[in-house]
């Protein structure tokens, strides 16, 4: 997204990030000591090859019981029977918008379909589901209620999580929680 990452940033080589074998061996270490989930994330974890191994690695690590993702969506669809083969236990996903033209002002990417596909599948697949949504002033607080009514019709959970004001996200004017929860309470009652 355009609040998160900036448009010429320069990507680090495979030499420069956790190998898989380093991340489970983190990972054993903290289920000795008594840590029982794990959040695969990133940047964006599934543009990393062979993710979908990593998780089913992490998942047979005595100690550890959940093991969920958050992605942008945008591969969801692509790699979802994979993540369900390699037994993740629930999806979170990225979306600040349902509309394409503003999906793509926001994200510099024309993938509104496909994330929203990936949603669905997901949704039908019956894995846990959560949105999650970044309300930016001046860009998709209209439609926070539609969020609202979509994720209450489909038993989603959507979070509205507030702007990080550091880095690129001090450009943007977040809405604060409470002005959100107003917001739905006068739509909703």
């Amino acid at each position: 997204c355009r609040y998160c990452m900036p448009e010429d940033i320069s990507f680090v080589g495979h030499d420069k990030i956790l190998r898989y074998e380093e991340i489970t061996r983190i990972v054993q270490i903290l289920a000795q000591r008594g840590i029982t989930k794990v959040k695969i994330t990133g940047g964006e974890p599934l543009v990393r090859h062979e993710c979908t191994d990593l998780i089913r690695e992490i998942k047979e690590i005595p100690g550890i019981v959940m093991v969920t993702l958050t992605t942008n969506g945008i591969l969801l669809q692509s790699m979802l029977s994979k993540l369900l083969e390699a037994g993740v236990d629930a999806v979170n996903v990225s979306l600040d918008t349902f509309q394409r033209a503003r999906y793509e002002h926001l994200t510099g990417k024309d993938a509104c379909e496909m994330v929203l596909a990936g949603i669905q599948d997901a949704y039908k697949s019956g894995i846990p589901l959560k949105l999650n949504c970044v309300p930016i002033e001046g860009e998709n607080t209209d439609e926070l209620s539609e969020f609202f009514s979509w994720a209450k019709r489909k038993q989603i959970a959507v979070r509205f999580i507030e702007m990080m004001p550091i880095g690129l996200g001090g450009a943007f004017e977040g809405m604060k929680q409470e002005t959100v929860l107003e917001l739905l309470q006068s739509v909703y009652g």
